[in-house]
This record gives C-alpha cells, structure tokens and sequence, in this order.
C-alpha cells in the first residue's frame, strides 16, 4: 500500500503549471511541525515535501490556497527526478481540506 496523510502549512506561493497535453498541475510545498512519541519519549517532528495536484483538481485549488494556509492533504508517494537527475519523494494529492 501507498498512502501518506500529512498536515501542514504552505511555505511557497502555490503555483499551477500545464504539462505540455494541457493537464493542469499545482505544485505545493507542505511544512509540518508536530511532537511525536517514539520509544516512550517526545520527540520534536520536522518535515518539509513536495505536493502536486493535478488535474481538474488543480484549477479549484490554485484559486483557493496561499501561502500560509493551513491545509491536510492524502494521496501517494511517487518519485521524481530533477534536471540533474536528483531524486525526490512527491506526494500526489488526491484529496485536500483546509484546516
């Protein structure tokens, strides 16, 4: 299974971009801060990743979400690779809600 729910914050100006067969996407970057427990200790929690919508799903959110909102978003893992062939783990959002 590959599902991953996360909530966070926005830290970039989201932003929507076309691939070149004109599928809308909207590019995210999630921050979120918690307290764990691990091992029966608290432990600070910090992680910062990459979140795409795409689709007709895209167009609805871009006009809806900024920088600094707070949001929970749901889908799967998938990696990417950057022009110098940098991997990363994505986060392709299937369902969003603002919190």
């Amino acid at each position: 299974m590959n599902h991953l729910v996360i909530r966070g914050t926005l830290v970039k100006t989201p932003r929507l971009t076309r691939s070149p067969s004109g599928i809308s996407h909207l590019l995210l970057a999630i921050e979120h801060r918690s307290m764990q427990e691990e091992a029966g200790l608290t432990r600070q929690c910090y992680a910062r990743i990459q979140a795409v919508v795409s689709g007709v799903e895209a167009e609805s959110w871009s006009t809806k979400l900024s920088l600094g909102s707070e949001i929970e978003a749901s889908g799967f893992l998938q990696r990417h690779e950057n022009a110098n062939g940098v991997p990363r783990l994505v986060l392709h959002a299937q369902t969003i809600k603002q919190v």
